[in-house]
């Protein structure tokens, strides 16, 4: 039958029965919305798979959760079936998709605000996830290490601050964001006993003390760790459930620098050098490095030997005798001094002996006549300058020798008072007289 016969006979029999046409084409609308408004759902038989790139998120974090459907043939249903989504915490967006020509659909889960394990499933129709529910941890939740440091790792016996810093990471060894942690002290004080990690997973809280402290950080309930290593900083393994771990540091305190003052093993001269050693020892645990040495030698004359360590020697000169302390205080570089002293007496320093003879004896008028002078000095003495003065009103510089073979002439019959003078290194000036007789 051609086209146009078959428009002829509808509209000869459309013009017959008009209202029953109507009545049919109502029907038919009818039927199309109620196909639509029916959802298109996973057959008898069929399976769903939850999947996400991730099972751990920080509070407030978010991942993508691909839902795949297969039929029980492994065929994907028709395009458009419904997904539901339903979690035990947070949120899933959009609760209700549909899928793609594959049988996939993706929706995002957001973590929202809340600690805890985020139990998400899925259901069209008679198929679900069943007991393969996707586990995401959030939060806490997702805890996995925990490590603590303290810089410095000591404070000084005086009293001193350090940054405990403490590194969370989650179970899958990345940065735990905005995960509350808690500090506690053995001793001291802490700025914080609650702190938020950042983006970088570190928390911190600064601890004030004058003693050893036992320093501990902990994520979630506090549960059962495995011993941190030796060495103040540590990371755990949590042994208790999921969402508890902690670690603990020991804070040391900084032992001094000791000195100690040998002093010279005879009395010291005035005016002469009197040497002293100073030994330093810096403490073998936890010992402060040394900024200085600093020496007082009781007299009001101070030096200072720098950053000494171990032994050093040093001198000084005593303007007069008497009985002196000297002090000697060694500053670690946290300012803490430590100090020693020792008395010293100083006696008078012993003067130079002078001795004049003359050859021959007696010596004669216009001959010559040799002087041989001889200076003793004490140890630690030098002869600066000797001079002598023969009597006859003449004299000469002998130089500085501790000897010397002097000819003199005397043109007169006498008997002369010969005069030598030495100034020695102590800036002391000794006079020694001899008598030398001429005849004609």
């Amino acid at each position: 039958m051609g086209l146009k016969m078959l428009s002829d006979l509808i509209i000869a029999r459309s013009r017959r029965s008009l209202p029953v046409l109507a009545v049919l084409g109502l029907f038919t609308s009818l039927l199309v919305v109620a196909c639509e408004k029916v959802p298109l759902l996973a057959p008898t038989g069929s399976t769903i798979t939850l999947t996400s790139s991730t099972n751990a998120l920080p509070v407030n974090g978010a991942a993508d959760i691909i839902g795949q459907v297969l039929e029980a043939a492994g065929t994907p249903p028709h395009s458009g079936t419904v997904i539901t989504f339903t979690t035990t915490l947070g949120s899933v967006e959009p609760a209700e998709a549909r899928t793609d020509v594959s049988g996939r659909v993706i929706v995002k889960f957001r973590a929202g605000t809340a600690n805890g394990n985020a139990t998400i499933t899925a259901i069209s129709g008679g198929a679900s996830t069943g007991t393969n529910a996707l586990k995401i941890a959030v939060g806490t939740a997702a805890v996995g290490k925990v490590f603590l440091n303290a810089n410095p790792a000591t404070v000084p016996n005086t009293g001193g601050s350090t940054t405990l810093i403490a590194t969370i990471l989650d179970i899958n060894g990345n940065a735990l964001v905005g995960a509350p942690v808690s500090f506690s002290t053995s001793t001291g004080t802490l700025s914080a006993a609650l702190s938020m990690t950042g983006a970088d997973g570190i928390a911190t809280s600064v601890l004030t003390t004058n003693q050893q402290a036992t320093v501990t950080a902990s994520v979630g309930a506090t549960g059962g760790t495995t011993p941190p290593p030796a060495g103040g900083g540590g990371g755990t393994t949590p042994t208790a459930p999921s969402g508890q771990a902690s670690a603990t540091a020991t804070v040391g305190i900084t032992a001094t620098p000791t000195i100690a003052i040998t002093p010279p093993s005879t009395p010291p001269s005035v005016g002469l050098p009197a040497t002293f050693t100073f030994v330093v020892t810096v403490p073998a645990t936890n010992g402060s490095a040394v900024r200085e040495v600093r020496v007082n030698w009781g007299d009001g004359d101070t030096v200072s030997l720098g950053a000494v360590t171990g032994s050093q020697a040093a001198s000084h000169v005593y303007g007069r005798q008497g009985s002196f302390t000297v002090t000697a205080t060694v500053t670690d570089v946290n300012g803490v001094p430590n100090t020693a002293s020792t008395v010293v007496s100083v006696i008078p320093v012993a003067r130079p002996g002078i001795t004049i003879t003359q050859a021959p004896n007696p010596g004669k008028v216009n001959n010559v006549t040799n002087l041989t002078i001889q200076v003793t000095v004490p140890t630690g003495i030098n002869v600066q300058s000797l001079s002598i003065d023969f009597g006859d009103n003449t004299s000469a510089n002998l130089g500085g020798g501790t000897s010397a073979v002097v000819p003199h002439i005397y043109t007169a019959q006498n008997t002369y008072t010969v005069t030598v003078t030495v100034l020695d290194s102590a800036n002391q000036t000794t006079i020694g007289t001899g008598v030398v007789a001429i005849i004609n």
